[in-house]
């Protein structure tokens, strides 16, 4: 009996010390995972959410330089100036170009304003004077283009010529932009930059699939930052993001993959662009941007077509100028040699669509 109770409490006491080990080194997991948490959160806010290429760099392309010889036209890099736009973090775009900076950025020099816009310091606007503002993405920012060859300064360069008074052109066009983020840039900068023309040109970063798990504007985000700094750190060696036209189905997303804005929220975000617009006291127009699919035979892709589309309706719906970027570099007998990679146009490209938009907005009644 003694011998039987002893061996009772023996057990009693190992399976006692042993849960007292468990729930100790359940305490000390879960209490260096929230240090690590915590951690990862602070250095997570440091850094601007990665950005999704629309479409690879003409150097990964195997046809190059045959299928798109306006890759041969790129500038050399300038020399003098640090390479690279770092973007900032923003609180509401995620993102932006950082402040009162001079850099190079694809091989082209750069300025940055205090708006955070590329371009030179906006002075008080004058009562004879215009301004053309455009909003977008790396196209509408200007790859690999000059500040002045920018389809926006063009336009504005020719439109000034027209008027017989100066239209400035203000570039508010970012890397990665979606509509929703342009949006934001309209209601954080406009009533400072007072524009009398709008440029929605919104188009590629919104229908980018990706199935990477990073920030996106409109979209969803892990909530744990330690998930999405680990996911950072492996990048390299995980299935990179890719564009639904570009494989399998053209046009269809992938499997696990996803617009960055949703086509229903891309048309209310389409909207509220105009709406913001007209409360600044802007005309608003839109703008489709080209791409070498545009001059080929081939059916575009269903994904490209959908978004166009709601562009189109969206002139309609307003009565706005629009501009087909596709139907002006057709009607312009625009070659290959007109874009860069397969989004962005070259130098040769911008001034097509540049004198295109003067044009469509040469009589909307800004001279006076």
């Amino acid at each position: 009996m003694g011998w039987s109770f002893a061996l009772a409490q023996c057990s009693v006491g190992s399976m006692s010390g042993l849960i007292r080990k468990m729930v100790f080194a359940a305490s000390v997991t879960t209490l260096g995972l929230i240090l690590l948490e915590v951690g990862a959160r602070v250095v997570d806010a440091q850094i601007p959410p990665p950005q999704a290429r629309p479409l690879p760099a003409p150097g990964d392309l195997d046809c190059m330089p045959d299928c798109l010889p306006g890759a041969a036209s790129m500038p050399e890099q300038p020399r003098g100036l640090p390479r690279g736009i770092p973007m900032t973090p923003h609180g509401r775009r995620a993102w932006a170009l950082p402040a009162n900076t001079e850099m190079v950025e694809t091989n082209v020099r750069t300025r940055v304003n205090s708006l955070s816009l590329r371009g030179p310091e906006l002075a008080a606007k004058r009562t004879d004077e215009r301004r053309l503002m455009t909003l977008g993405d790396s196209s509408v920012f200007g790859f690999g283009v000059d500040e002045d060859a920018v389809f926006g300064a063009v336009a504005s360069a020719r439109l000034t010529r027209s008027w017989g008074m100066n239209v400035t052109s203000v570039n508010g066009g970012t890397p990665g932009y979606t509509s929703v983020q342009a949006l934001q840039t309209l209601q954080d900068v406009g009533r400072i930059v007072q524009p009398d023309i709008v440029v929605i040109a919104t188009l590629w970063s919104d229908l980018f699939q990706t199935d990477a798990p990073i920030e996106r504007s409109g979209g969803r985000k892990h909530p744990s930052a330690l998930y999405r700094l680990t996911t950072r750190a492996l990048a390299p060696w995980l299935p990179a993001p890719t564009v639904g036209w570009l494989e399998g189905e053209q046009g269809a997303p992938g499997l696990g993959r996803e617009a960055r804005v949703g086509l229903e929220r891309y048309r209310q975000t389409l909207d509220s662009l105009v709406s913001t617009s007209r409360q600044l006291g802007a005309k608003p127009v839109v703008l489709i941007l080209p791409a070498p699919a545009d001059l080929d035979s081939e059916p575009l892709p269903s994904t490209i077509s959908a978004y166009r589309q709601e562009l189109r309706l969206l002139a309609s719906r307003y009565g706005l100028v629009l501009v087909d970027g596709s139907s002006v570099f057709r009607e312009k007998a625009a070659t290959n040699a007109d874009f860069y990679d397969q989004v962005h146009p070259s130098v040769s490209g911008h001034q097509k669509l540049g004198e295109a938009l003067a044009e469509a907005v040469d009589g909307i009644g800004l001279k006076q």
